[in-house]
């Protein structure tokens, strides 16, 4: 049985941003890392959030899940408006 998700309009998908690399910077442990769109909508798909991928490339960060929240850097500065960056 396929389960389906709830579609927000709001939330960033790959398919709304046509860059051909997808940039992810932590803030925080200044770690930068870079995708090609292709390859991520290739594994993920074109309709995945920003913020998942933000969630499955900063796997294993320990601020991702604090008692306060999640207080990891990691952002997409190719989202000017902030939405999947934890902010």
């Amino acid at each position: 049985m396929r389960r389906t998700r709830l579609v927000d309009d709001a939330v960033p998908t790959l398919k709304d941003h046509k860059v051909p690399v997808v940039e992810l910077i932590c803030r925080i442990c200044d770690r930068p890392c870079a995708h090609e769109r292709r390859l991520l909508v290739k594994t993920f798909g074109a309709s995945v959030t920003f913020a998942e991928i933000r969630r499955r490339m900063a796997m294993g960060c320990e601020r991702m899940q604090t008692t306060m929240g999640d207080k990891c850097g990691a952002h997409f500065p190719c989202l000017s408006d902030g939405l999947a960056d934890g902010s």
